[in-house]
């Protein structure tokens, strides 16, 4: 029997709609909770989400959190930096979450996609594994252990104009519903295929498909890592032509390798920096078109990118595409709503739309 606990008192400019609340504690049971949404608002339900982890409360070991920063800037391919203990304090204070993303909105299911949000932090709280949650991850084929309380949420994106949630009950997270099995597969399929350029993205001297003859990943990852950092050193001195060239190299060295399972995942690891670093390259040439492309395959390594969201809304403005300009940037606010570059991007993208807006309603009337 599920049980129903409103949020908060709805208003009128709200719509409710139903997400599952899945406690670590596993005396605890899973319940359904409601959020008032306010229509075109995306941030507004992982703000809500952040407060209620901040009731929460819990103390973040700060030493930890310092080793898992360390371990995310490795990751990413960053050069080991001490943390200044003032930014590790600072971020031990903020509350943020971590988005799993359970099923992509796509079109083979009808832009529908469901969520997990969790504590970003459950690791440096050293809060309890929530076996239910982390159960719900494996059955969608993305096996993850989940720490401390989890959120689930339905959301409807065709990536456009439609943005909007939907009800989620306790009914439909058996492993057993549809969504799940769908999940699943999209996720296996996934993981098991290589990510691909966009056709044509690097012009006629380069393309985005692995090396026809075998390529030694050693060989690779080192000369790509060479060409990234021959790129970063010439976009910190303003060479931006010569910055994209080596990042292309970097990438295209990177792409000789995905034929090869076993270094997959670490080839991403690297190709996502490198495509993000691209992108913004592109931009400052002003390239939008590139650069979208160069987000494109950002996303597809990490849909969860919040710089491939911004640099790809960023590059969408430069083309006066506003519609998918608003969309992505409403993604990246969505990811980091306390990002202020990224709320004032948007604001910039909705003021912009606004005045282009009645500029065509202008020249319409004198058209007339």
């Amino acid at each position: 029997m599920s049980s129903l606990v409103p949020a908060e008192m709805p208003t009128p400019a709200t719509r409710a709609v139903v997400f599952c609340h899945i406690p670590a504690d596993a005396s605890e049971p899973m319940v359904e909770l409601m959020f008032d949404e306010i229509p075109g608002d995306i941030g507004g339900f992982t703000t809500h989400i952040n407060k209620l982890y901040a009731r929460q409360g819990g103390k973040v070991n700060v030493e930890v959190l310092r080793q898992q920063v360390s371990a995310h800037a490795a990751k990413n391919g960053n050069a080991a930096q001490e943390v200044p203990s003032d930014m590790l304090n600072q971020m031990a204070l903020s509350q943020t979450v971590d988005i799993v993303m359970l099923m992509p909105a796509y079109p083979g299911n009808d832009w529908l996609g469901v969520n997990m949000y969790v504590d970003d932090k459950g690791i440096p709280k050293n809060l309890e594994v929530n076996r239910r949650a982390s159960a719900i991850t494996s059955a969608c084929g993305l096996p993850t252990e989940v720490r401390g309380d989890a959120y689930i949420s339905r959301l409807c994106d065709d990536q456009e104009d439609r943005f909007e949630r939907q009800d989620l009950l306790l009914s439909q997270l058996s492993a057993d519903v549809a969504w799940v099995q769908v999940a699943k597969r999209y996720n296996e399929e996934r993981s098991a295929r290589p990510q691909q350029l966009p056709d044509g993205w690097m012009g006629s001297g380069g393309g985005g498909a692995a090396a026809a003859s075998p390529a030694d990943p050693d060989e690779c990852f080192s000369a790509a890592s060479d060409q990234r950092a021959k790129g970063t050193a010439a976009f910190k001195a303003g060479d931006y032509a010569t910055a994209a060239a080596h990042y292309k190299v970097a990438a295209a060295e990177l792409d000789k390798i995905l034929a090869h399972p076993s270094h997959l995942a670490a080839a991403n690891e690297q190709r996502l920096p490198i495509h993000l670093n691209l992108a913004s390259t592109l931009l400052s040439l002003e390239q939008p078109y590139d650069a979208i492309k160069a987000c494109d395959v950002a996303l597809e390594i990490d849909p969860l990118s919040v710089k491939g969201w911004y640099r790809r809304g960023q590059a969408c403005m430069k083309i006066r595409q506003f519609a998918p300009a608003r969309r992505n940037l409403h993604r990246a606010a969505e990811l980091e709503p306390q990002n202020r570059e990224i709320r004032q991007a948007l604001e910039r993208c909705l003021e912009e739309h606004k005045k282009h807006q009645e500029e065509l309603a202008a020249a319409s009337m004198d058209d007339e």
